[in-house]
């Protein structure tokens, strides 16, 4: 098979690259597997906003989608003037292979996220495809996908760069890290009181928040097992948890608000489900948890960072490296709502720690995790390989950009989950478990019973 480079010189050769000259936007296609709201597709959001206008523009297309995914995602990226083309969701995988097949040849660049299995296939009938970089999340999905056709692989930690790296043994050094961001204009304390209006709640009353998709690693039960203690030594404490139920197990969505029942906690925490105004929304708390057990980098630490928010937190892989016990959060034992409850407490008696975990965790997501330093890594990564596609060699000062950025990565490795994945945590699970694109296929049923 021919590899990245070789397709290089085809594109050359075919005259690919004068079918787009460079007198216009760059057309960037993110490939996704499934469109939820999620930091992949926050990430999109990010970089539709704040990268030069004149010079990309982004598009996106979803593979799949299965009842109960949510719309949002959707309808924030086309209201930023991001194309969604969901014609996949009609379509088989085979169908969806031949439909990527006849879209990619238009585009630049493309970027797949999620080890989407439609891509490479699709990729592979192309005589002269564009360049592709390949984004992810997980360490499993690095070694998801060959790279033969792959001139770059993201990883938004080290874990996951180095274990793309080993698939590119060749070239090691085409995997780097680009971590996840935050837009720190949208985070405004200022809309404390209009928020807790919005809930029915004055200034006094504590609010501590959790934020994520119902999944159970994320093990939402302790926080809920934690509110109802803390409530029973705080009775005017109240909770909200707010994101929806995971399409892959709704059944555990619709448990959670049975234990809330059962726990007592009826007009004290309230499900708000999926809101697109997050970042609003966590000016309105005065801590925020998060319990989770085998998760990555959770970007949503990152955006109760940038509200300023202390946080209770498990030591798991990701927030073990990123936060500092005692300086930017409160860790506690897994699967302890005794010791949860314990910090939250503490929190909401001792305001100038409160105010000292917040603020420090607020300046760490400033320096490293703000689109000011993160987008033009992105930047300098998408001129890098655009000028390779055009047998350019990159420019010294995109070359430095991109080293430099990958030696700070690695002074300070982002954390993420070093573990393979079991199955319930990379879905849909035969057709990510391929090294290769012939044997890649939809786990039976996934596309609404069709093959």
């Amino acid at each position: 098979m021919p590899d990245h480079r070789e397709t290089h010189t085809a594109r050359a050769a075919t005259g690919a690259n004068d079918r787009h000259p460079v007198d216009r936007p760059r057309r960037v296609l993110f490939v996704f597997w499934w469109l939820v709201i999620g930091g992949e597709e926050t990430e999109v959001r990010h970089l539709a906003r704040h990268l030069d206008p004149a010079r990309y523009r982004l598009e996106v297309i979803a593979c799949l989608r299965m009842p109960g995914m949510p719309e949002q995602t959707h309808a924030q990226l086309e209201a930023l003037g991001v194309p969604v083309d969901r014609a996949p969701y009609r379509l088989s995988f085979a169908d969806t292979i031949d439909y990527l097949a006849q879209k990619l040849p238009a585009f630049d660049l493309v970027v797949g996220c999620q080890a989407v299995a439609d891509l490479y296939p699709a990729l592979e009938r192309l005589p002269a495809p564009p360049p592709l970089i390949e984004h992810g999340g997980l360490v499993a999905e690095a070694a998801a996908t060959p790279k033969h056709l792959t001139a770059r692989y993201v990883g938004v930690c080290s874990a996951i760069r180095d274990a793309a790296a080993a698939m590119m043994p060749d070239r090691p050094q085409h995997a780097l890290v680009i971590p996840s961001m935050v837009d720190l204009s949208e985070f405004d304390r200022g809309a404390r009181n209009a928020v807790r209006a919005g809930w029915g709640i004055d200034d006094e009353t504590p609010v501590i928040g959790w934020v994520g998709r119902l999944d159970r690693k994320k093990r939402v039960e302790d926080f809920l097992q934690a509110a109802a203690i803390l409530h029973a030594r705080r009775p005017e404490a109240r909770f909200v948890v707010i994101g929806g139920e995971d399409a892959f197990m709704p059944a555990y969505a619709a448990g959670l608000q049975a234990l809330a029942r059962g726990l007592g906690l009826d007009g004290a925490l309230a499900f708000l489900g999926d809101r697109p105004d997050v970042p609003r929304l966590l000016a309105g708390l005065d801590a925020f948890a998060w319990l989770a057990r085998g998760e990555g980098l959770p970007h949503v630490i990152l955006e109760a960072g940038a509200a300023g928010l202390p946080i209770v937190a498990t030591p798991d892989a990701g927030t073990r490296k990123l936060l500092e016990d005692g300086e930017t959060a409160i860790f506690v034992p897994h699967e302890d709502p005794e010791a949860v409850a314990g910090a939250l407490d503490r929190l909401l008696a001792d305001r100038d720690l409160a105010h000292s975990l917040g603020g420090n965790l607020r300046h760490l997501v400033e320096r490293a995790f703000a689109v000011e330093a993160v987008v033009p890594r992105w930047t300098a990564l998408f001129d890098e390989v655009l000028a390779e596609s055009r047998g350019e060699c990159p420019t010294a000062e995109g070359v430095r950009a991109t080293v430099d950025q990958d030696a700070m990565a690695r002074a300070r490795p982002i954390p993420c989950r070093a573990r393979h994945p079991t199955a319930t945590t990379l879905r849909p699970t035969a057709a990510r478990a391929s090294a290769g694109s012939s044997s890649m296929r939809r786990v039976s049923g996934a596309r609404n019973g069709r093959s």
